[in-house]
C-alpha cells in the first residue's frame, strides 16, 4: 500500500481535508471547540502537519510560526493515508505500535468520531486528483 512522497502531499491530502471541515458551517464549530492543536507526524518520508483546529488553520510541519501542538500522532505515510479513508482502526494501530500518540489524548479522543466524517471527502479528493495509486482496497 502506497503512501505519500513528500510533505506536500501530506499537507494537500490530509491538511485539504481539514481546511475543507474547518470551512464546513455544521463541522467547523465542532473541530474548533476541540480546542486541540495536533501534530500529524509521518514517516516515509518524514514529513508533518500542524492542525490548528480553534484557530482553524493548518500549516506543513516545516513552517515556521505554527503553534504548538498538544498532542502527536506518529505514524507511516502509508498508515496515515489508510486511515483517512476509514481502513486502519486506530485502537488496534496504537496496540500494534503502527501509530503513537503523545501529549493530550482526552482532546485527540473527541476529535476521532468527528474525524469519521472526513473520510469520505479525502477518498473523494484522491479520486478527483486521479490518485488511484494512494487508493486502499479492501
Amino acid at each position: 500500500m502506497p503512501g505519500f512522497t513528500d510533505e506536500d502531499e501530506l499537507y494537500r491530502y490530509i491538511g485539504g481535508i481539514f481546511e475543507t471541515a474547518l470551512a464546513d458551517p455544521e463541522l467547523s464549530p465542532k473541530l474548533r471547540s476541540t480546542g486541540l492543536v495536533l501534530r500529524q507526524q509521518c514517516t516515509d518520508p518524514d514529513s508533518a502537519l500542524i492542525i490548528d483546529l480553534p484557530g482553524a488553520k493548518v500549516w506543513k510541519g516545516s513552517d515556521a510560526g505554527a503553534p504548538e501542538p498538544q498532542a502527536t500522532m506518529t505514524m507511516s505515510t502509508e498508515t496515515a493515508n489508510a486511515y483517512w479513508q476509514g481502513t486502519v482502526n486506530l485502537t488496534f494501530a496504537m496496540a500494534k505500535g503502527k501509530v503513537k500518540v503523545d501529549g493530550t489524548v482526552t482532546k485527540l479522543l473527541q476529535l476521532a468520531p468527528l474525524s469519521k466524517r472526513l473520510f469520505p471527502t479525502y477518498v473523494e479528493r484522491l479520486k478527483a486528483d486521479g490518485r488511484e495509486d494512494l487508493l486502499v482496497t479492501k
